[in-house]
């Protein structure tokens, strides 16, 4: 059975197998527009069913589903099925198993494999378009904030002067995903490792963030650095110092915004559906 960990194949799953449920007599009549797009009563039902909640919550939030596609149709946004794919791989180690196997439990529910897929679609196109709103904002972040911010949290800043650590690569990314995911107890054929001791000077400061904030023991983020895949083992960390404001001012901008996102994303949806044009024909 699998371990149902991941956020977005729960939420998928979940979607693909409810498509059983049979409306009562209902044709596929509008039951309001947003923006003059449509939305049907089959689907105001199916969101009831599906969610197990009352209709003036499902109608709600079929409205934020408009407002987010309009959005990302706006923008031209994309999800290849290169993207789909890796995703489904991804939730699959997540649950400690494999996309073949997560199709067949998908299907033995009653549910549909390329439903689930399109449900995957829309996740990672709703994670594109609040990355796009969340850059759009940055701008509004003046130089004193991020000052501000990088004078009253120093610590975050600190970086040691040389790292000790053991070096994984390979041109197989799952490869280095279970090194990391074992802790560097499984390591395939095709994976090299090596033992380095790095000079942070000579480092990208956002690569440097990184080993600061790892810790001893622990692997970094995987990198893709050339053709290969790295990720490293911290054994060791030395000397540490801060970090000059003119390299760490980016790294302090992205926290400024992680702290923000939230609300950011939040106030921008609630500005559009305070201008949206919802016009109710019929609810039943």
């Amino acid at each position: 059975m699998l371990q149902q960990k991941g956020k977005i194949f729960i939420i998928g799953l979940v979607l693909s197998v409810s498509v059983g449920f049979a409306a009562p007599s209902l044709v596929s009549g509008i039951a309001f527009f947003v923006n003059g797009n449509p939305v049907t009563l089959i689907e105001v039902y199916r969101m009831q069913q599906r969610e197990n909640i009352p209709q003036d919550v499902a109608v709600d939030r079929l409205i934020n589903e408009r407002l987010h596609e309009e959005e990302i149709r706006k923008r031209k946004l994309s999800a290849n099925a290169l993207e789909i794919a890796t995703e489904i791989q991804r939730l699959a180690e997540q649950n400690k198993t494999t996309p073949e196997d997560m199709r067949k439990y998908i299907e033995s529910k009653g549910g549909s494999w390329d439903a689930y897929k399109e449900d995957i679609q829309k996740e990672i196109l709703k994670r594109k378009l609040y990355q796009s709103i969340t850059q759009e904002s940055l701008r509004a972040v003046d130089d004193r904030e991020v000052l501000e911010y990088y004078n009253a949290n120093q610590n975050d800043f600190l970086i040691p002067k040389s790292i000790d650590v053991v070096k994984f690569y390979s041109k197989d990314n799952i490869a280095i995903e279970r090194v990391v995911q074992s802790g560097g107890k499984s390591i395939a054929p095709n994976v090299k490792r090596e033992n380095e001791v790095l000079q942070t000077a000579a480092l990208n400061p956002q690569i440097v963030l990184s080993f600061a904030q790892g810790k001893v023991g622990g692997f970094t983020p995987i990198f893709p650095i050339g053709d290969d895949y790295v990720a490293f083992l911290i054994k060791g960390k030395h000397n540490p110092v801060l970090l000059p404001y003119e390299s760490a001012k980016n790294i302090a901008l992205q926290k400024i915004m992680q702290h923000k996102e939230n609300y950011v994303i939040y106030e921008y949806f609630e500005k559009l559906r305070s201008n949206a044009k919802v016009n109710i024909v019929r609810l039943n």
